[in-house]
C-alpha cells in the first residue's frame, strides 16, 4: 500500500469496512494483506483467503509481502514465534522502511 491512498485504503468503502469490523474483510498490516475471512465447514477451522480487488472500487490491491517477510525472518535465521524478531518486523515498519 502506498501513501497516496486518502483513507489509509483505497477508499472509504474498505476503510469503513475495515475499521468497523461488521463483515470478513480484512487487512494484515505485517504482511500488507487483504482477505476474507472464511469458515469451512467439514473440520470448522477459519481461513482467509486472500484477494487482489477492492469488492467496493475494484483498485488492484498491493502485493501481499508475506514472502518477503518469512525470507528475510529466515535469513535472520528466525522463526516468526522466535522472540528476537526485531520490533520492526511486527508491523508493517519493515517493509514501509524499505520502500516496499
Amino acid at each position: 500500500m502506498t501513501d497516496e491512498y486518502e483513507y489509509g485504503h483505497c477508499c472509504a468503502e474498505m476503510t469503513r469496512h475495515l475499521d468497523a469490523q461488521e463483515i470478513s474483510i480484512v487487512y494484515n498490516d505485517r504482511h500488507r494483506e487483504y482477505g476474507i475471512l472464511t469458515t469451512w465447514q467439514l473440520n470448522r477451522s477459519g481461513a482467509k483467503q486472500n484477494i487482489g480487488f477492492c469488492p467496493w472500487c475494484g483498485t488492484k490491491l498491493p502485493q501481499g509481502l508475506s514472502d518477503t517477510w518469512f525470507d528475510l525472518l529466515g535469513d535472520m535465521g528466525l522463526e516468526p514465534e522466535d522472540p528476537g524478531v526485531p520490533e520492526e518486523m511486527r508491523s508493517d515498519a519493515w517493509w514501509r522502511k524499505r520502500g516496499l
